[in-house]
């Protein structure tokens, strides 16, 4: 039995903001599928006596010293981009959002 349905991909599809052809819609389904059946059998497998890990490793160094440094204003961020507005970057409008 199919766990993921072509709707189902086509509707991921719109939320990712993807625009897939209808090939597309059916192989990713057949690949979505396979995945989820493998989550499955992964999820059956019983692990009540292994003890949880968040990392096998120690956390060593993860920081660094917090040193203040200068930073770019404002005008010097925006002088090498490709369009600015109001003191902001400008990007291209997405797939059909209003302004």
């Amino acid at each position: 039995m199919s766990q993921i349905s072509r709707d189902e991909v086509a509707r991921l599809a719109k939320l990712a903001r993807l625009a897939l052809t209808d090939h597309e819609l059916d192989s990713f389904a057949g690949q979505l599928d396979a995945i989820l059946g493998h989550v499955s059998q992964i999820q059956a497998v019983d692990t009540g006596d292994a003890k949880p890990t968040g990392n096998p490793l120690p956390d060593v160094n993860v920081t660094r010293p917090d040193v203040v440094e200068p930073c770019l204003t404002q005008q010097e961020a925006l002088a090498e981009a490709p369009a600015a507005a109001e003191g902001r970057f400008a990007v291209p409008q997405i797939l059909g959002e209003s302004e």
